[in-house]
């Protein structure tokens, strides 16, 4: 009994046991089925679009067919011949699949060996620009550094706050420099291209760079695999093999936030895939490009002869070519014959081929043309299917412009620019060169130029040193990033110190504090020394003590800038001709008027003086035009009153854009006459309260010389199109703002005036010539003017032969540091005097005055 009763338990036990099995077994399934459907949904609902968007990619693609930029064109202005400004070249991209690379070592020797050649390894040894840049680091530092200045300094001994290093200080030349042979060379990038081929997936990914210390910290809460960060480099990346690639549009979404990138962008960054190109040498020269496809096509032949001579088809197909990883792709580039040439008004295309500046970004559209397109549908194993849905859309070249610009007077006028910036110590010059009947731009000068093939030029720099505890005299200053505001000014020993912040206003300590969460304040400080007052330039701290580096121009990217529409000043005396003229064109004076000059005159609560301190007693309204005396012009002014002054002014185009055709042009400001007090009336009358380009004035003073018309400035002759038509400019006349009557008697008053007065010093002996001087100080903050060495704008306007101009030249100064030249009669007086000397001679004007 009492063993059935323990069998028939064990039947019992053995149901439920199974029944539990069975539980769990359908409990998993279940469990398994609900995450199959959770991560179906993932895919097909939640990042369906993602998903969707890859797919489209991969199977249908297309073959980008490239349009030929359009030319830019310079105009002789005599012969009408046309000059190529900027134009295109096809340069070859070496690189290698490392997916075939099957030995890296052996095609880096080959390469090595082929791309190093002596020509570059001299350019590189010496530093030359023109050195590729695959081969800098390998014949710098730690070798040689050639491109490093701090390099050329052996010994710092000065007795003056950051002065250039001294010609007597014994500095290393390039000649000096210790560099590695050519053999050495080779081997060290023979090497570097190793390791790189020698990956065959892609590991290096770099999300964000400049990232702030929000960004860096939130990357490292998350301990994200296969995310990383170099905290020196303030940089983010990834290693897309480390990075989980099921959760990819997890993790993307994650950092989206954090780095302000789009998700799907970021997906697409972290993808797994195989590393196919890496790129060894840009824009090859044509001798090298030859050089390549001679050793591939030798190593064809080579393995087609090893393939014969193999035992059977089989071994046969086994024989690889080993420099099948080689690739050689043509690559279209934007090349300025001569790169100085108008540099400012054409602008250049950078590394990535966008357009920056001039007329190669104002015209971009036109000139890019527009990108052909092959379409293809492909197959799940990559190969392309013939299908309805394939389409060919032709490319479409772009257009060509044809400049103005006389290459022949530009380039001239940029020469004497340049040596003029040195001579003067100046920031800048500028110089417009204008036929006064058309308003036709004949140059458009900027100094200092720059090269736009290597335009990254103006970032170079050079040593200067202090004296110990020179660097005090430091100022400080610190931006917002986000608002670009400046938040502190201060010098070096206080800027960073929280002690010497008590004295600041509370706003001002949150700045600082709110900056100091993103960034390192040294990160994000720039450093200044102070020539005079106000004038200053910007020195970057270098490891070395007491040696800074400043830029070799020293203004850097600020050489991009087109300063005569870019940049407004207050044009000062040069003002004084269109004051005047409409006196007379409404009657108020008449060149024989009278003035007594007996000393300064008091308008409100402010004193207006002479330049020179100097007062003329009885004098006309030419010799207050020649002596350009300021105590004279404010009673024409006062003539004329606020309402119809403002009017006119601004009938001659000041407070208002010109329509040149480029872009990023200043209006300058010409406030309304209602809010003009007796003083902004009586100081508007000499160039000051009011702002201008260049342009303007060169502009409003045209209307002067040819008898009173407003013409719109035009730097475009016309736009060739890609079938050959043409699309000429034509000429607007904006206004007849002066009586030809009128324009008549202000030439005949400066041409009379140029003889005796200031002007004189801008004139060609044997030359009649129309024109006036001017010295503008520079608004400071608050509205106070600067004073001190280089607080001062120098122009000289002129036009020539007076009765009939055949051109009109506007002649700018910048800053110019030489106390004894502050007045424009000392900088701009003899500029404008050499390049009209050139002019006389280039348009073949006889002389005109015995």
């Amino acid at each position: 009994m009492l063993l059935k009763r323990s069998s028939n338990l064990s039947e019992t036990q053995k149901k439920r046991s199974l029944v539990q099995r069975m539980f769990f077994v359908h409990g998993f399934l279940l469990i398994c089925a609900l995450l199959i459907v959770a991560r179906l949904m993932e895919l097909q609902v939640i990042d369906r679009r993602e998903y969707y968007a890859m797919a489209q990619s991969q199977h249908f693609g297309g073959v980008k067919l490239p349009a030929q930029r359009g030319e830019i064109f310079g105009l002789n202005s005599k012969t009408g011949e046309r000059s190529i400004l900027a134009t295109n070249t096809t340069l070859d991209l070496l690189y290698v699949d490392p997916l075939v690379a099957d030995d890296p070592s052996m095609i880096a020797e080959k390469l090595a060996d082929v791309l190093v050649i002596p020509v570059f390894h001299e350019l590189c040894s010496k530093g030359n620009p023109s050195c590729p840049r695959e081969l800098v680091s390998f014949i710098g530092s730690p070798y040689a550094a050639a491109f490093d200045p701090l390099e050329f300094i052996r010994s710092i001994s000065s007795g003056a706050l950051l002065e250039p290093l001294p010609t007597n200080l014994p500095v290393l030349k390039p000649t000096d420099i210790d560099v590695p042979d050519i053999t050495e060379v080779r081997r060290l990038f023979a090497r570097a291209i190793e390791r790189r081929i020698s990956q065959k997936r892609v590991t290096f990914v770099p999300l964000k760079y400049s990232a702030t210390k929000d960004e860096i910290n939130a990357v490292n809460e998350f301990n994200l695999p296969g995310v990383s960060v170099n905290e020196d480099q303030k940089l983010i990346f990834a290693d897309p093999e480390e990075v989980n690639q099921v959760k990819l549009p997890a993790i993307s979404r994650k950092l989206a936030p954090i780095l302000g990138i789009d998700a799907s962008q970021i997906a697409y960054q972290l993808r797994s895939r195989p590393l196919r190109y890496v790129p060894i040498m840009r824009r090859l020269p044509p001798s090298l490009s030859l050089a390549i496809k001679q050793i591939s096509l030798a190593s064809v032949k080579e393995t087609n002869e090893r393939r014969k001579a193999a035992a059977n088809r089989a071994d046969a197909e086994k024989v690889q070519d080993p420099l099948r990883s080689l690739a050689i792709l043509p690559e279209h580039w934007r090349f300025y014959p001569d790169a100085s040439i108008a540099s400012q008004t054409v602008g250049f295309l950078n590394q990535n081929q966008e357009a920056q500046y001039g007329i190669e970004r104002t015209f971009d559209a036109q000139l890019r043309g527009q990108e052909g397109l092959i379409s293809t549908v492909s197959d799940l194993q990559g190969g392309q299917i013939l299908t309805s849905d394939q389409t060919i859309v032709d490319p479409k070249d772009g257009d060509s412009i044809m400049l103005t610009i006389d290459p022949f007077v530009q380039k001239e006028i940029e020469k004497i620019l340049d040596r003029s910036v040195i001579d003067f110590k100046a920031d800048a010059a500028q110089a417009i060169v204008m036929d006064p009947y058309t308003g036709r731009i004949i140059a458009m000068a900027n100094a200092p130029t720059f090269d736009r093939n290597n335009y990254a030029q103006v970032y170079e720099k050079v040593p200067v040193y202090l004296t110990p505890g020179g660097e005090d005299k430091i100022v400080v200053e610190i931006f917002h990033p986000a608002t670009n505001a400046r938040i502190l000014k201060e010098y070096l020993p206080n800027a960073f110190a929280a002690e010497s912040r008590t004295d600041l206003t509370q706003k001002t300590r949150d700045l600082i504090a709110d900056v100091e969460k993103m960034y390192d304040l040294h990160d994000v400080a720039r450093y200044y020394v102070y020539q005079g007052e106000n004038a200053r330039y910007e020195v970057f701290p270098t490891k070395i003590k007491g040696v800074w580096l400043k830029y070799k121009n020293n203004i850097g990217v600020g050489a991009y800038l087109n300063r005569t529409i870019q940049e407004i000043y207050e044009p000062g005396s040069v003002m004084k001709p269109i004051t005047m003229s409409i006196a007379i064109d409404q009657g108020e004076v008449q060149p024989d008027d009278i003035y007594n000059d007996i000393g300064p005159i008091k308008v409100d609560e402010f004193e207006i003086k002479n330049a020179l301190l100097n007062y003329y007693g009885n004098v006309s309204m030419t010799d207050c035009i020649a002596w350009s005396i300021n105590t004279c012009m404010t009673s024409v002014s006062k003539k004329l009153g606020r309402k119809l002054f403002e009017r006119m002014i601004t009938s001659f185009g000041f407070g208002k854009l010109s329509g040149i055709e480029l872009d990023d042009e200043l209006s300058g400001e010409v406030r309304p006459w209602r809010r003009w007090s007796n003083a902004d009336l009586a100081t508007a009358s000499f160039g000051q309260g009011f702002s201008a380009t260049p342009l303007q004035v060169i502009t409003a003073f045209s209307a002067v010389a040819n008898g009173g018309i407003l013409f719109r400035p035009s730097i475009v002759d016309r736009i060739i199109h890609p079938d050959g038509t043409e699309e000429i400019s034509e000429q607007q006349t904006i206004d007849q703002v002066l009586t030809p009557e009128s324009s008549r008697t202000m030439t005949q008053i400066l041409a009379n005036s140029t003889n005796y007065g200031f002007a004189k010093a801008g004139k060609v002996k044997g030359y009649k010539l129309a024109a006036k001087t001017g010295t503008s100080q520079i608004a400071g903050p608050g509205g106070r003017y600067e004073s001190g060495t280089g607080s001062t704008v120098n122009t000289f306007m002129g036009y020539a032969p007076p009765d009939h101009p055949k051109f009109i030249l506007l002649v700018k100064v910048d800053r110019p540091k030489f106390a004894r030249r502050i007045f424009a009669e000392s900088t701009s007086a003899p500029l404008f005097k050499e390049i009209a000397t050139f002019l006389y001679d280039y348009y073949g004007l006889p002389p005109d005055e015995k």
